[in-house]
């Protein structure tokens, strides 16, 4: 069906053999690496992968797999006391996307897995309190929250690189006392998916 992606995530994660290459948490070290990447390898397409929070009203629960079709910069700006945000757009120092996938691989991938399409917001500081949490999803109207998704969907737009982002969810966003975190359960199904779509897809 489609070549081989190069397979990259944040972190090396238990189980290890998912990856090709670990870019790094956060979405300077992600960039920079998936530039190094994607000059060096010159792929047909990258499949990023990892872990996310779901936003409240989501509709996502914990180990729930899901495309993430679009991601944005979500914490680019200025934040006032108040809690007006405005983002790098607003104030024309920057593009802070959306930055969309590959919207065919990402629907294939999306049908053959039975899961969702859902929107990211990316950002250098997760969102630990409740207040952040709702702040952020409702001015970002995403789904999950990531801190690499955007700048890597970037960098593979400038680049001329189809992306697609397959997360797994490991927590709700906000009161971190309440989040139920399962980092091993999500980092399980995600592992699962992908040895599924490399079986069948023959990557």
């Amino acid at each position: 069906m489609w070549a081989r992606p190069v397979i990259v995530c944040a972190a090396e994660v238990e189980g290890g053999g998912l990856c090709d290459a670990v870019i790094g948490v956060g979405k300077a070290a992600a960039a920079m690496r998936a530039t190094e990447l994607l000059l060096r390898q010159r792929p047909e397409w990258l499949l990023l992968v990892g872990v996310c929070g779901a936003y409240p009203g989501s509709g996502l629960t914990i180990g729930e797999l899901c495309v993430v079709v679009e991601d944005s910069l979500a914490d680019e700006g200025v934040e006032l006391a108040g809690g007006e945000f405005t983002g790098i757009a607003a104030m024309k120092l920057g593009d802070e996307g959306p930055f969309r996938c590959d919207a065919a691989r990402a629907r294939a991938i999306a049908e053959r897995l039975a899961i969702r399409e859902v929107a990211g917001a990316t950002v250098s500081t997760c969102s630990a309190s409740d207040e952040r949490s709702r702040a952020l999803a409702r001015r970002s109207a995403a789904h999950v929250e990531t801190m690499e998704g955007a700048a890597v969907l970037q960098v593979c737009a400038h680049l001329g690189v189809p992306a697609v982002q397959l997360r797994a969810v490991s927590n709700r966003t906000g009161d971190r006392a309440a989040a139920g975190w399962d980092l091993h359960g999500a980092l399980g199904g995600l592992h699962a998916a992908v040895r599924s779509l490399m079986e069948e897809l023959r990557w």
